[in-house]
């Protein structure tokens, strides 16, 4: 396990213990009300990473109250008043999520799983019907999500997401598209979250895009394109930016142009940084899409004034997919032809050693109702910035040589086909 104090890995021993003391905690607290009546839950997810050294990869555990104490095991109960099977990546996406409670929050989260890895990732037998063991257990659910990490096995992990061919192609060409990474549904609420932070002046861009409302939050923490991410930056990379743009009809304004500002020729062989641009419309030509020349990563440098377009490709697709590029790939903006506004979302990551744009807010209410991931894309997972007086933050250093090291090992197996 590769974690930091107070976190843990998805029904790994210390999840586990976490969960035990949550519900003993809460059972006596609730005991007027709880009653006597009993309940119980049980899970069971195949294909969990294999460093977690579960019996034929499969974890499990159930919890059940009968009316005077809690038992937490890892035995899989199927006659539990509830049951929950599926993948363990999807489960893992599941347990990142925080603010069940919150009205339509449980419908949306299992919605995007649904997405992400289709109906049947996920399935749900049972229900617990007395009112205050449901809520017991939401409550439990926020309180896990709040220390629960992704799965740290690249390799892995992009194999049950899909990925794996994709973070060839990204290695390759410098870019690749995910289709439909998140609902139309949320596609809709993020398009008009947009708008709706978009004061009158602000026609064309605005910034700090993470500060204006929950579905911000939820979109840059999408576990599809932090995977490729991982893959291009490595673990602890860190927001540099996070800025919406509304371009209407007309000809493109941004020119051809790499995103490495004040990077010397020849780029470096490894990627300085990366870029999500999120549909939030079906993207066609006459939309106005992002323009890539394929396998410009190669060049190693900006393209000059007299460099041609040649080669250049529109990133066509449908609502709700995000194009990923990196390694100072060259790219610029088309011409809208058809009426209305394109409103897009531009999440821009630095390597963790390098400054970002916007300077970062730690909002301690904010990352209460997030998972640790989106911390670490804020910085508070490494160690810079945060020497006192004692010296160096060591236990951080230490934590993210460690997880850089996995990563790396990982995607080593990835690229050399080891790895499906």
């Amino acid at each position: 396990m590769i974690t930091l104090p107070g976190r843990c890995e998805f029904l790994s021993d210390a999840w586990l213990d976490e969960a035990r003391k949550f519900l003993e905690r809460e059972c006596k607290n609730r005991k007027e009300r709880l009653g006597k009546r009993p309940f119980s839950l049980s899970e069971r997810f195949t294909n969990a990473p294999p460093h977690l050294k579960f019996a034929d990869d499969v974890a499990a555990w159930s919890m059940r109250y009968d009316g005077e104490s809690i038992h937490v095991s890892r035995d899989f109960d199927g006659a539990a008043d509830l049951v929950v099977e599926g993948d363990y990546q999807a489960a893992l996406t599941a347990a990142q999520f925080v603010g069940v409670l919150a009205p339509g929050a449980m419908a949306a989260m299992v919605r995007e799983v649904a997405t992400m890895f289709g109906k049947d990732a996920l399935r749900v037998k049972g229900a617990l019907g007395d009112e205050q063991a449901n809520e017991m257990i939401m409550l439990l659910h926020d309180h896990m999500g709040r220390r629960t990490v992704e799965n740290p096995d690249l390799a892995h992990r992009a194999a049950r997401q899909g990925l794996s061919g994709k973070i060839r192609e990204m290695e390759e060409q410098g870019y690749t598209i995910l289709e439909r990474a998140i609902s139309p549904e949320f596609a809709d609420q993020v398009r008009s979250a947009t708008l709706r932070a978009l004061l009158p002046h602000q026609t064309f861009s605005m910034n700090w895009m993470l500060y204006h409302g929950r579905e911000f939050e939820q979109l840059i923490q999408n576990p599809l394109m932090l995977t490729l991410l991982d893959a291009s930056l490595g673990r602890g990379a860190v927001i540099a930016s996070f800025s919406c743009i509304k371009k209407g009809p007309g000809p493109g304004v941004i020119p051809m142009h790499t995103d490495y500002a004040h990077v010397p020729e020849p780029y470096p062989e490894f990627s300085l940084t990366g870029v999500g641009v999120w549909a939030l419309e079906d993207w066609r030509v006459e939309s106005g899409p992002t323009w890539i020349v394929p396998g410009s990563n190669k060049f190693r440098r900006p393209p000059r004034p007299n460099d041609s377009r040649e080669g250049g490709i529109p990133i066509e697709m449908p609502k709700g997919s995000v194009v990923f590029f990196t390694h100072g790939v060259w790219h610029w903006q088309g011409d809208r032809t058809e009426p209305g506004d394109r409103v897009t979302l531009h999440a821009h990551f630095n390597r963790g050693i390098l400054r970002s744009l916007e300077p970062k807010k730690t909002d301690v209410q904010m990352l209460h109702r997030n998972s640790p991931r989106l911390a670490e894309m804020l910085g508070e997972d490494d160690w810079f910035d945060k020497m006192s007086a004692a010296g160096r933050d060591h236990v951080r250093f230490n934590y993210m040589q460690q997880l850089h090291a996995f990563t790396e090992k990982q995607k080593r197996a990835l690229l050399a086909g080891d790895a499906n």
